[in-house]
């Protein structure tokens, strides 16, 4: 082991270890802004701790395309970085003993269904670009933004209404004094502040860590493919992983498995800020083929969750059924053979 591989080594877990504290921030104050706003969640985990979460793929993906001018490892990042989510959520729900995936909603598998949707059309059109473009933006990359963000509409407007106002009995302090809205303004801009602060930190620290996993991978001779879909990807999920178990820990289980979920459809949202980035072209069309099976072993990941999130843990009773440990099998046969392929 050289010198240089050690100390690539050596930033990683460092880096890693920030991006980890700052994710556990980001669980704490997500939990306590959904509670406060009532937005519930699902919401909350699905657009706003996804976004912050994301911002490592954001950093990398146009770095990629600035930097690097590689559309191929930023967009396989972003492939890849779907299939590390589903790995790590298998995974915080082995740690809690299948008691995660079981007590939440099913509304989750809406999101789950819109990320496969966004990640199809980037696979096609990564398969087979139609060739239209607004200025040197593709018209894909479009239309999947489009698509997140009809994903946030439909959230917000399915979300069900407030449970209905209990009669007051005298001892009930008052539902609503001055004190207390100020109160709670004043804790909400706090937990508003440290979310910030804990999303700048993911942001500062996601381009070293970056430079860390591409040093550790160049010393190991890895291909472009397999460090965007696997090292990389696991890298820039690292926030993703702490904040579900965080979240998980605190009992917010619809903001760990939303904001894992999120995510996935938030990575494809990511695409049209590289493509704005990467000015040859729409990125999709100039994007290598094989890029695209890592697409769709995300999508097949996405599916396994789905299903088992509609099936219910509750009920499993065999292991071919769908659920944690199939979506981890699933994941290390698909991450093999991006290997194997040598891209």
């Amino acid at each position: 082991m050289n010198a240089d591989l050690i100390y690539y080594l050596g930033l990683f877990v460092l880096m890693s270890a920030v991006i980890v504290a700052a994710g556990v921030v980001l669980a704490r104050s997500g939990d306590r802004i959904s509670n406060v706003s009532g937005l519930g969640g699902l919401l909350i985990g699905m657009v706003l701790v996804a976004a912050a979460t994301s911002l490592p793929e954001i950093a990398v993906a146009v770095s990629a395309v600035v930097t690097e001018g590689s559309p191929d490892l930023a967009i396989s990042n972003l492939f890849g970085s779907n299939m590390a989510n589903m790995a790590l959520l298998a995974v915080v729900d082995l740690l809690y003993r299948g008691q995660v995936w079981q007590r939440v909603g099913v509304g989750h598998a809406r999101t789950a269904a819109v990320a496969i949707s966004l990640t199809a059309v980037a696979v096609l059109a990564v398969l087979q670009p139609i060739g239209l473009a607004i200025g040197w933006v593709g018209v894909e990359s479009i239309v999947i933004f489009i698509g997140f963000i009809s994903l946030i509409a439909w959230t917000h407007r399915s979300a069900g209404p407030p449970p209905p106002e209990r009669a007051r009995d005298e001892d009930d302090p008052p539902a609503s004094t001055p004190a207390n809205r100020s109160s709670v303004l004043h804790a909400l801009r706090w937990d508003l502040l440290r979310f910030g602060a804990a999303a700048a930190v993911i942001l500062l620290a996601a381009p070293v860590l970056v430079d860390a996993a591409d040093g550790i991978a160049r010393e190991a001779h890895l291909g472009q493919s397999f460090v965007g879909a696997s090292f990389l990807a696991f890298s820039t999920s690292l926030p993703e992983l702490a904040t579900a178990l965080a979240a998980v820990r605190l009992g917010a289980f619809d903001l760990a498995v939303g904001s894992l979920l999120g995510s996935n459809a938030f990575n494809m949202a990511i695409i049209l800020f590289t493509d704005l980035a990467y000015t040859k072209g729409p990125i999709l069309a100039g994007v290598h083929p094989v890029e695209a099976f890592v697409g769709v072993g995300a999508i097949l990941l996405m599916s396994i969750v789905v299903a088992a999130l509609i099936h219910g843990a509750r009920t499993r009773s065999s292991r071919l059924e769908p659920g944690p440990g199939m979506t981890l099998v699933v994941y290390f046969i698909l991450m093999y053979m991006v290997f194997d392929s040598g891209a």
